[in-house]
């Protein structure tokens, strides 16, 4: 009997298997383009971006995503993940942007024993896709504050945000609207820095 009970198991587990014939569904992972932004004068000696501070789901690989009807509920995808957290990927695109722009002679990622002109501090509010029936868009939002490594009392905070429809439902186009996000915003920093200077 006991024999009879196993065999009959078996059956269905490799039946089951048979059934679903098809491969298993594949992860796909997505990095941003490089934040390359346009020559400005140097006015810094030091700037210093730090570590970008996330909570909850930003911790995470997953791509989030909010349906337009739904907008307090966060998801996740199960297959599709960026290829670092989306801290990670804001603290280079940051990173990249000020290096590029020429703003500062040195950017650091760390505050070292020299004193940097600027310390920046970023968090993320919001890094997901928006979906509803009809299309597609994103939404980044990023708290900076900007102070001194001296010792005045120089100090500001913004809040700095892109929201803009995907032009295909396709996630390669969200990834590289996420990109465009992040430069859009890197470029808005860099101008604040000139004026507030």
């Amino acid at each position: 009997m006991y024999r009879l009970i196993l065999l009959l198991f078996l059956a269905m587990s490799s039946e089951s298997c048979s059934l679903g014939s098809g491969s298993a569904p594949q992860d796909h992972f997505y990095r941003l383009p490089e934040v390359i932004l346009g020559p400005q004068p140097v006015l810094y000696k030091n700037i210093v971006i730090k570590l970008v501070k996330s909570t909850g789901l930003y911790h995470e690989r997953a791509i989030l995503f909010i349906e337009r009807d739904k907008p307090l509920e966060l998801q996740r995808y199960h297959y599709s993940f960026w290829a670092t957290t989306p801290a990670e990927l804001v603290h280079r695109a940051l990173y990249q942007g000020m290096q590029s722009s020429g703003l500062a002679a040195q950017v650091s990622r760390d505050v070292s024993e020299n004193r940097p002109d600027l310390i920046i501090d970023t968090r993320i509010i919001h890094f997901e896709r928006i979906i509803d029936a009809q299309s597609v868009g994103i939404d980044v939002a990023l708290e900076v504050s900007v102070r001194t490594g001296h010792a005045s009392d120089y100090f500001w905070t913004k809040r700095y945000h892109f929201n803009e429809k995907v032009s295909t439902k396709g996630m390669h186009a969200t990834a590289e609207l996420f990109g465009t996000a992040l430069e859009r915003i890197s470029s808005e920093l860099v101008e604040d820095l000139q004026n507030k200077k």
